[in-house]
C-alpha cells in the first residue's frame, strides 16, 4: 500500500510537535533582597507530586539561554520527572563573596515549592564556570537545603569551603583537563576536590575510565566516610571551557541518589572494593561464597526495609537487623553489591561495594592498579613495620609511609613503583602483600608451576640490601621463597634518572589447590627498603592429574626438579617431587 507524501510530512510534524510538547518553558520573576530577579523554568507536562528540583547557575557574561542551550539538562525532565530552573545573574557576574545570590537560590527553592510542590529534600544544584564558583562559595551554608552539588568547569579558588562544611557533602565536579580558564594544573583542581574527601574522612578511592559520549575521561570517587557523603571528580579529554551536553546524564544520575534526611546505609563486609583472583585451567575457575553484612540508620522515623542486590538481582529482603546476605557461587566478572534501605517516611538511602571475580589461564598483572601517586594500590596490603603504617589498598593518597611513587625520569616503563621501608627493624616486619584477605583480595591457585616476574630496586641503599619474595598459604605459612638483592638503587628521589633492569623472576610450584599470598619482605635491618613494580604472575603449567611417573619427564630431558616446598633439588633420591609443574614420584 502506498502512502501520499503529505502523510509522511504530517507524521513528521506530529513527531516534532510531540517533542516540543514534552515540557513547558516559563520565564518567572521573583523579588530577592528588594530587587526583581529572573529565572527560566522547565517543567515536564506531567509532573508528579513531590518531584525533585534542579537549580542551574550560568557562567560570567552569560545567561540562562546560553546555559540551557548548551547543557540541555532540560531534555531529561520528561522521562526523569523533575523541575529545572536556570537562574539569571544580576548583571554579568554572581556574588561569590557575599550572600545576595545565595538568597536568590533559597528564594528560588521556595518559589518552586509554592508553584509546583517540589520535594524540598531533593533539591540539586549545578552550574558552569562562575556559576560553579558560586556553588563552592555557598556550599557550606546550603547543605541543609541542597542534597547534592554538581559544579562544572569552576572552583572558588580563593576559598577553602570544605573547612566550613558541618557535615559530609555530596559533590560531583566535571572539568576538562584542557580547560583554559580554570587550568587543571594551574588551579590544582584535583587537590581542591580531594580536600572535600579528606575533610569528610573517606576511606575508599577508585578511578575508572568513563565515556559519556564522544569523549572520555577519568572518573574518580572518594567514598566510605563513617558519616556518609560522596565526592566524585570527572576529568575529561577533548574538551575546553564550555558546558558539555553529554555530562548531563552523569550529573543527574549522581544527584538523584541523594535526599536530605535520607536513611544511611553502609556495607561493612566487605569493607570496600574486593578482588578475588583464580588462576586455573579453562572451565575450572570457581569462587567461594561471599558473606555480606551491612548497617542501616534512619535520620527520621525508622528503617522498615532493606534490600540487598547483586547488580539488579535481589539477594535478600530484610525488615530488621542484622542486615546480612550471601553471594553464592559468583560468576566471573564484577559484582555491584548494593543495599537499598527505606524508612517509615518512604525515603531511601543506599550503599554499594564492588566484588571483582577475575580469572586467568595464563598471566595476571598484579600491578594493574599501580596508577596514581601516593595511593596504596587496590588489592594490596602493606606495612612499614608499625601499626600506623599498615594500610589497605584503595584509600586516599599519602605523602609518606608505604605508597606508590611516580617516577618522572625513567624511560623504560617503570612509571609507578610501590615503596616499602622497614621503619622499626625486625624480621618480616615490613612487607607488601597481594592476596591477603585483610587487604581485601584473595588469590586461588590451581596446582601447577608458576613464575612471578617483577622489577625490584632499592630506594635509598646504594650498598644494596636484600628482599625476600615468598609464596605463603592463607595461614601465613611459607610455601616457597627466595632472596633477591637488587642491583640498582634509585637514590631517594622520584626525579632521579636510573637505568632499567631485566625483570627478576621467582618460580614456585603449587602442590595443592588453595588460597595463597604473594609477599615481598624488606631486610630485617632498620630502614631496609625496596621499590617494586611491573609485577606479573604467569601459570607456566597446570597439573590436573596429580602424581605421574618421573621417567616420562626425564626422557623429555627436563632438568628442573623441585621439592614440595618449591626448592630446586639435585641429585634426586626416592620421594615425591615437582617436575614441569606436576607431582611425580621417584621409585
Amino acid at each position: 500500500m502506498k502512502y501520499p507524501h503529505y502523510s509522511l510530512f504530517a507524521l513528521l510534524l506530529l513527531l516534532l510537535a510531540s517533542q516540543v510538547s514534552a515540557y513547558e518553558q516559563q520565564s518567572i520573576n521573583i523579588t530577592v533582597n528588594g530587587k526583581q530577579r529572573n529565572m527560566v523554568v522547565f517543567t515536564p507536562n506531567t509532573l508528579p507530586e513531590k518531584s525533585p528540583l534542579f537549580i542551574v547557575t550560568h557562567g560570567m557574561n552569560q545567561d540562562p539561554e546560553y546555559q540551557y542551550g548548551s547543557d540541555k539538562l532540560y531534555e531529561l525532565i520528561d522521562t526523569a520527572k523533575f523541575v529545572v530552573t536556570y537562574l539569571r545573574s544580576d548583571g554579568n557576574t554572581w556574588d561569590i563573596g557575599g550572600t545576595n545570590d545565595q538568597n536568590f537560590v533559597s528564594k528560588a527553592i521556595d518559589e518552586m515549592y509554592t508553584r509546583y510542590n517540589i520535594d524540598k529534600d531533593r533539591v540539586y544544584w549545578s552550574g558552569f564556570s562562575m556559576g560553579s564558583m558560586l556553588i563552592h562559595h555557598c556550599i557550606a551554608n546550603m547543605q541543609n537545603k541542597i542534597a547534592a552539588f554538581a559544579p562544572t568547569s569552576g572552583i572558588q579558588f580563593t576559598e577553602q569551603p570544605w573547612n566550613k562544611c558541618q557535615k559530609p557533602v555530596n559533590l560531583l565536579e566535571c572539568i576538562a583537563y584542557d580547560d583554559d580558564v580554570f587550568g587543571y594544573e594551574q588551579y590544582g583542581i584535583h587537590a581542591y576536590i580531594e580536600n572535600y574527601a579528606k575533610h569528610d574522612k573517606h576511606t575508599q578511592y577508585s578511578k575508572t575510565v568513563y565515556q559519556p559520549g564522544w569523549y572520555d575521561g577519568d572518573l574518580e570517587k572518594w567514598t566510605g566516610g563513617a558519616n556518609g557523603g560522596e565526592v566524585w571528580l570527572f576529568s575529561y579529554h577533548s574538551g575546553g571551557h564550555w558546558p558539555m551536553t553529554d555530562n548531563r546524564k552523569l550529573i543527574w544520575n549522581f544527584c538523584k541518589r541523594f535526599s536530605l534526611n535520607q536513611p544511611k546505609a553502609r556495607i561493612t563486609v566487605p569493607a570496600g572494593e574486593t578482588t578475588h583472583l583464580c588462576m586455573a585451567p579453562e572451565g575450572e575457575a570457581t569462587f567461594h561464597d561471599f558473606a555480606i553484612e551491612a548497617t542501616a540508620q534512619a535520620q527520621q522515623g525508622e528503617i522498615v526495609k532493606a534490600d540487598i542486590y547483586d547488580g539488579t538481582t535481589l539477594l535478600q529482603t530484610l525488615t530488621a537487623a542484622p542486615y546480612t546476605a550471601t553471594l553464592t557461587a559468583p560468576a566471573v566478572g564484577t559484582h555491584d553489591v548494593r543495599m537499598e534501605v527505606t524508612d517509615s517516611n518512604g525515603k531511601t538511602g543506599e550503599a554499594s561495594c564492588l566484588i571483582n571475580c577475575v580469572t586467568s589461564e595464563t598471566t595476571y598483572d598484579l600491578s594493574g592498579r599501580f596508577n596514581m601517586e601516593g595511593i596504596v594500590p587496590q588489592d594490596w596490603y602493606v606495612s612499614n613495620g608499625t601499626g600506623s603504617s599498615t594500610r589497605v589498598g584503595g584509600g586516599l593518597p599519602f605523602t609518606n609511609g608505604p605508597r606508590l611513587l611516580h617516577f618522572t625520569n625513567e624511560s623504560k616503563g617503570f612509571e609507578y613503583g610501590l615503596l616499602i621501608q622497614n621503619a622499626a627493624g625486625g624480621e618480616k616486619a615490613a612487607w607488601a602483600k597481594f592476596g591477603d584477605a585483610s587487604g581485601r583480595s584473595t588469590m586461588t591457585l590451581h596446582t601447577g608451576h608458576y613464575t612471578l616476574s617483577f622489577r625490584l630496586y632499592n630506594w635509598e641503599h646504594p650498598e644494596h640490601v636484600p628482599v625476600t619474595v615468598a609464596l605463603e598459604d592463607a595461614n601465613g605459612q611459607t610455601v616457597a621463597s627466595t632472596v633477591i638483592t637488587p642491583t640498582k638503587n634509585i637514590g631517594g628521589n622520584t626525579a632521579n634518572a636510573f637505568t632499567s633492569i631485566r625483570p627478576q623472576k621467582f618460580e614456585f610450584t603449587v602442590a595443592q589447590r588453595g588460597d595463597y599470598v604473594i609477599v615481598f619482605y624488606t631486610g630485617a635491618a632498620k630502614d631496609d627498603d625496596f621499590v617494586v613494580g611491573r609485577i606479573t604472575l604467569k601459570a607456566d603449567d597446570f597439573n590436573a592429574t596429580g602424581i605421574m611417573d618421573v621417567r616420562s619427564k626425564t626422557e623429555e630431558g627436563r632438568s628442573d626438579v623441585y621439592d614440595l616446598q618449591g626448592r630446586k633439588v639435585s641429585p634426586l633420591n626416592k620421594g615425591l617431587y615437582i617436575v614441569n609443574g606436576r607431582k611425580v614420584v621417584l621409585p
